[in-house]
């Protein structure tokens, strides 16, 4: 099933939603605790993106491989984004979004027909969304988050795959694919300073055909003011995906991260 208008509803709703609470919260001056009600804040980051495994698109067996390096080559659009929510610091919500699209060439595929070294043409869409809702606990300075939620991953390929010899058309791949995994996990936070959060976070899950699914997110935190952050980190997603129809993904991928975060 297709969620891209559940999305787009969704994302339309949370904004009006933050626009509203915005005119009635005041940002706080730490990391931990609120006057108001509800303490909500924006993240925009980015990824050093490197994906490593193997995919089966039809009939056709690929090794993936692929590098920031390559990702920049490719790079046609790209958005990531993290929403949060805490309410009275104890129970809340997060969405966070990272889409990307890339269109090039590469030589480094493999075929499992005859061994034959192919290079293609390649378009890939892939969306990434996480929503959360967390019960948070408070022990001294530091907070723990029970994270609970799903993990829909959004997977558009078309590809051309070319014989290196005589440059003809060996095979063409399209395939449009998305499925829903559910997640557990924790999250923790622990002040280093007034200045420095340090955030340790992982969850585990599984899908209908989803044999496994984990995600590890660790790094710091810098207040640049009263009402923003910078946020440096390295984040780690693996998926072993499988269909048993005409599409298996099973891979890892990481980097590290950066971003910057506005509280309201």
């Amino acid at each position: 099933m297709k969620l891209r208008k559940w999305l787009v509803v969704c994302g339309s709703l949370l904004s009006t939603a933050i626009g509203f609470i915005s005119l009635n919260v005041l940002a706080d001056d730490d990391f931990s605790t609120t006057e108001a009600s509800w303490k909500h804040s924006v993240e925009i980051y980015g990824l050093a993106l490197n994906i490593r495994g193997d995919t089966t698109v039809n009939d056709q067996n690929l090794e993936v491989d692929v590098d920031p390096q390559f990702i920049m080559d490719t790079l046609e659009m790209t958005a990531m984004v993290h929403f949060e929510g805490v309410h009275e610091n104890q129970w809340g919500y997060y969405i966070d979004y990272s889409f990307m699209k890339l269109n090039g060439e590469t030589n480094n595929i493999l075929d499992n027909t005859n061994n034959i070294v192919l290079k293609g043409d390649i378009d890939i869409r892939q969306g990434v969304l996480e929503a959360k809702g967390f019960k948070r606990y408070v022990y001294g300075d530091n907070t723990l988050d029970y994270t609970f939620g799903l993990r829909w991953w959004d997977n558009d390929i078309d590809m051309q795959l070319y014989r290196k010899d005589n440059n003809a058309i060996f095979s063409e791949i399209n395939l449009e694919d998305d499925w829903i995994d559910y997640v557990i996990g924790v999250r923790w936070m622990n002040p280093i300073n007034k200045d420095w959060l340090f955030y340790f976070s992982a969850d585990v899950g599984l899908g209908a055909d989803t044999d496994f699914t984990s995600s590890v997110l660790t790094g710091v935190r810098y207040q640049i003011n009263s009402w923003s952050d910078l946020n440096m980190g390295y984040k780690s997603t693996w998926v072993d995906y499988d269909n048993e129809d005409n599409f298996a993904y099973d891979t890892a991928s990481q980097g590290f991260l950066i971003g910057w975060a506005a509280y309201f």
